[in-house]
Order: C-alpha cells, then structure tokens, then sequence
C-alpha cells in the first residue's frame, strides 16, 4: 500500500469513528429529551414532537454508516467502502433538501410559525385549573423555562400563582414578589426556538459538508484499493 493511500485510509478510520461518536450521541440527546422533556413538549405543535424521534433514527443511521466505513477501511473491502460512500451521499442529498425546505418554509412566513405555537400553548395554559395533564405540562414549561404564564403572571387571577413561576426554595409563591418570575413563556419559547434555528442550520451544514467529504475519501481509497489489486495480479 502506497504512502497516500495509507494517510487516505486512516483518515477515513478516523473520521468515521467520530461520525461513529457523534451518531451516538444524537440517539443519546434523542432519548433522553423523549423521556425528561415529554411534558413540554406536548404543549408545542405537533411537528416539534418528532424532533426527538427524529434525532433518534439519524443518529442510529449516522452510527450504523460509520461503522460501516470504519469497517471498510480496516478491512481495506472495496465493495463495503463504495456502499458507506453511496449511503453517505444519499443522506446528505436528504439532508440538503430539508435543510432547504425548512429555511423557505419559516422564512416565508414567520408570523405563521410564531402563531402556530401561540396557538398551541394557548389551549394548554387555559386548561391549567381543569386539566391535570395540561396542569404538569404547563409547570414543567415554567419551571425550565423560569417563565410564567403565557405572556406573563397577570393571567392568573389569583394572588397566589402556581408554585412553577417561582424558583423551588420559594413557596408560596405571590404575584407581584421579586423571586416571581415576570417573563411570559410564549415570548421566552419563541425566541429559543428563533436563536437555536441558526445554530442548527450550522450544525447541520458543517455535518452535510463532512459527510461530503467521507464520502469523497471513500470513493478514493476504494478505487485505489482497486488499483492496487489489479497491479498485485499482473506483476
């Protein structure tokens, strides 16, 4: 094995056992937000339910490829780094449209998505007293968001708001107390999900473009893997 092909195939080792990593680690996130954040995110539009699942199923696949690819490289196994290279450029074609798609969509309308999670929050926030479900969700979103009410703790009529719009070693917790919180969720919520968009968007571009580049190596060290057995077999 030549010099070039060497560094090729160790880089491709290496590169796919980080992607091996990174791919665990979004079914990890993916996990453990299902679990511990299931309650916040029932009050939020149907759509950011699936994010959780969603990291879950990339994350296994980004694991299963980059095992595949580390596997090729070790085994220096022209057909099993072909396929990892094949697989790589289908999810970053995947990944590039809806990518695409969800930067046209909010930024068509902006207005629509704010609204669609008012909307949302609205019916779970005015169910507080009748509803026990809604009643946990609510206090789960006050709680990790340190926000109360929907646009604020004027919404609840009584002087004493529910023990979620204060910090935990605050009980009771009274309108209008400098430990209250005075923010209201919706407007907490949005700009989160506002801010943490752009984040994503280079998070997800800065993987689109390693991917690309895996599978550029992989193609490279299979076909002179390739090579350099067809001059094993005439020399």
């Amino acid at each position: 094995m030549g010099c070039a092909t060497g560094i090729v195939k160790y880089f491709v080792f290496l590169a796919n056992l980080i992607f091996a990593l990174a791919g665990l680690a979004l079914v990890i996130i993916g996990v453990l937000y299902k679990f511990n954040y299931s309650d916040a995110t029932n009050a939020l539009p149907s759509n950011f339910g699936v994010a959780p699942i969603l990291s879950i199923i990339i994350g296994a696949v980004v694991f299963v490829t980059a095992f595949l690819g580390c596997c090729g490289a070790v085994k220096e196994s022209p057909c099993m780094l072909t396929t990892y290279a094949i697989i790589l450029l289908v999810i970053f074609i995947i990944q590039v449209a809806i990518g695409v798609y969800a930067f046209i969509k909010i930024n068509q309308d902006p207005q629509e998505f704010r609204m669609s999670i008012r909307n949302s929050l609205q019916k779970t926030f005015e169910g507080y007293y009748e509803n026990n479900e809604k009643r946990e969700t609510v206090d789960a979103i006050q709680s990790w968001a340190h926000c109360c009410g929907l646009d604020g703790p004027d919404e609840y009529k009584n002087a004493t708001l529910p023990d979620s719009c204060c910090p935990n070693d605050v009980r009771p917790c009274v309108k209008g107390e400098l430990n209250a919180f005075h923010d209201g969720c919706l407007r907490i919520l949005q700009e989160f999900f506002e801010s943490s968009a752009k984040i994503i968007g280079g998070v997800a571009l800065g993987i689109a473009l390693a991917e690309l580049l895996g599978a550029f190596f992989g193609l490279c060290l299979a076909s002179s893997i390739k090579n350099q057995y067809r001059r094993s077999l005439y020399a």
